[in-house]
C-alpha cells in the first residue's frame, strides 16, 4: 500500500510526491490514531528534495546496512547507516536526501500539537528548538518506536489512553535530549553573551573556509561552547540563525564573484561553498530573486 504520510515542498508548500515510492506492508491508518502515523515498509530508492513534514518524523532503520547521503548545513554529508540506527527530523524543517538502493524501515511521525500537548514536562513560555539528528544510537526511543509497533500489530487494543502515554514517553524523552530545553531551564538573562569580537572571530573562520563545509558544530567549537548554546546566544545577538548567517555570506561573495567577466556559474557555486549546482541555484533565487545564469545576463 501506498504512504500516508504528507511531505511538502519548502519553497512552494505544495504537496510533494516523494512518499509515493514508500512501498508499506503495515501502517496505523486503520485504527486512526489521532496526530500519530506509524508505517512499516521498505523503499527501492528515496530522493526527497528540499521537502519538510508536519510531524516530529523518526525513522527507524531495519534489515540491512544503508549507503546514503543527505543534505546538512548547506553540504552534502555522506551517512552510513545499520540497523538500529535512527533518523530523527522535527516539524516545518526542510531535508534532502539520495538514496540509491533499498531501502527498510519504521517510521513514527507524530504531528508537532500531538507530542507537546501530551508533553508533562512545562513548555509554557519557552521556545523550543530541535535539530535534524542522522544515526541517532537511542536505545530509549528505539524500544518505544517498537512499542508503538506492538500496539499496531494487536490492532490497538490498549486503547487511547495507552497511545498517549507512550507519546508522553517519547516527548518527553526527546524534548529533554534532543531540544534547548536544559538550557531554557537555567536561562537567567535574556540578553545575548555573545559580542562583535566573536562575531568577527566568526567571520574570520568562515572566511578562510569559504569553499568548505562548514557546520554549527564547528563555529560553536570555535567559541568554545555547546551547539545549543551557540544557537541560542547567536540568535539573540544577529537576529537570524548561523546557517542563514553562513547562507547569506556565501551568496553575497557569489554574487560578487559572478560579477567578474567569464565567471562560471559551476566553479563560482564551489568556490564559496557549494557542492550542488541546483541547491546553489535555489539559495541564489531565493536571496536575490533571480537565477544565477538571469543575473549573469542581467549584467
Amino acid at each position: 500500500m501506498k504512504s500516508n504520510l504528507k511531505f511538502f515542498d519548502y519553497d512552494s508548500k505544495q504537496l510533494s510526491n516523494c512518499g509515493e515510492v514508500l512501498n508499506i506492508e503495515l501502517s496505523s491508518e486503520p485504527l486512526n490514531w489521532q496526530g500519530v502515523v506509524l508505517e512499516k515498509g521498505a523503499s527501492p530508492h528515496f530522493y526527497p528534495q528540499n521537502v519538510y513534514t508536519p510531524y516530529f518524523y523518526f525513522a527507524l532503520a531495519l534489515d540491512k546496512d544503508l549507503t546514503w547521503s543527505a543534505m546538512n548545513d548547506g553540504n552534502v554529508t555522506p551517512l552510513q547507516t545499520t540497523p538500529g540506527d535512527i533518523w530523527i527530523n522535527p516539524p516545518a524543517t526542510p531535508f534532502t536526501h539520495n538514496i540509491d538502493e533499498p531501502c527498510y524501515f519504521i517510521i513514527l511521525a507524530i504531528e508537532e500539537q500531538t507530542l507537546l500537548a501530551n508533553c508533562p514536562l512545562n513548555l509554557q513560555g519557552k521556545q523550543l528548538n530541535f535539530l535534524n539528528n542522522y544515526n541517532v544510537h537511542d536505545d530509549v526511543i528505539k524500544g518505544l518506536i517498537e512499542l508503538f509497533l506492538l500496539e499496531l500489530r494487536n490492532k490497538g487494543r490498549n486503547g487511547s489512553v495507552y497511545l498517549n502515554n507512550l507519546v508522553s514517553l517519547l516527548a518527553t524523552h526527546y524534548i529533554q535530549n534532543y531540544s534547548n530545553y536544559a538550557d531554557l531551564q537555567t536561562q537567567q538573562n535574556d540578553a545575548s553573551k555573545f559580542d562583535q569580537s566573536q562575531i568577527s572571530k566568526i567571520d574570520a573562520y568562515i572566511d578562510a573556509n569559504i569553499s568548505e563545509a562548514i557546520t554549527v558544530d564547528d563555529l560553536a567549537e570555535l567559541l568554545n561552547c555547546s551547539k545549543f548554546y551557540f544557537l541560542r546566544e547567536f540568535k539573540k545577538l544577529m537576529g537570524n540563525t548561523p546557517y542563514q548567517y553562513l547562507m547569506s555570506k556565501r551568496l553575497e561573495l557569489a554574487k560578487q564573484m559572478l560579477s567578474n567577466d567569464n565567471a562560471s556559474i559551476a566553479i563560482v557555486g564551489q568556490e564559496v561553498g557549494f557542492n550542488d549546482q541546483s541547491h546553489f541555484t535555489r539559495a541564489f533565487k531565493s536571496q536575490f530573486g533571480m537565477t544565477p545564469n538571469q543575473f549573469l545576463k542581467r549584467r
